[in-house]
């Protein structure tokens, strides 16, 4: 009998051997998929970086707060982008006696050097146009020409509100 329970043990060792290599694949292969899906998941937040869709949003922002204003009544907004959005890479600044000297942070090394990405800038604002009910009151054009200015750290001469049957 004590043969029988050797052999029990045995067979109960070679079992778990199995079962962790077979683990041990399958995390191996699990690991190799979630590694492509994030790499899709970058190439797709390249993708909210559309600056039609920054513009659109900017103009529903713009909308929101200008109608809270008293007076404004409903209100429309377009917004007109200069560039696109910009991306801020990391640089080493050096003050020598030559003059003050910037480069690019690259990390790698031969072919495989690439920059260092922080972040990406968003597209400047050109301008706002806002139609708006009480458009035509000069105090509710300057309240909103003064919300949206400080709103969006824009100047209010890239700001226009006029009055308008809005729909």
């Amino acid at each position: 009998m004590s043969e029988n329970v050797k052999n029990i043990k045995k067979d109960k060792k070679t079992l778990f051997l199995a079962i962790g290599a077979i683990l041990g694949v399958l995390l191996l292969l699990f690991g190799s998929f979630a590694g492509e899906r994030r790499e899709e998941g970058e190439t797709g937040s390249e993708e909210v970086r559309d600056p039609e869709a920054y513009a659109r949003a900017v103009e529903a922002r713009v909308v929101e707060i200008c109608s809270g204003v008293k007076g404004a009544g409903k209100v429309q907004a377009a917004v007109t982008l200069r560039g696109g959005y910009r991306a801020v890479y990391a640089t080493d600044a050096k003050n020598s006696s030559s003059g003050y000297q910037s480069s690019t942070v690259l990390v790698g090394s031969g072919t495989s050097e690439e920059a260092i990405l922080i972040c990406y800038e968003n597209p400047e604002i050109a301008g706002i146009g806002i139609v708006c009910e009480g458009g035509d009151d000069a105090e509710v054009r300057a309240r909103i020409i003064s919300l949206v200015s400080a709103t969006f750290s824009i100047g209010t001469n890239k700001i226009f509100v006029a009055s308008g049957d809005v729909s």
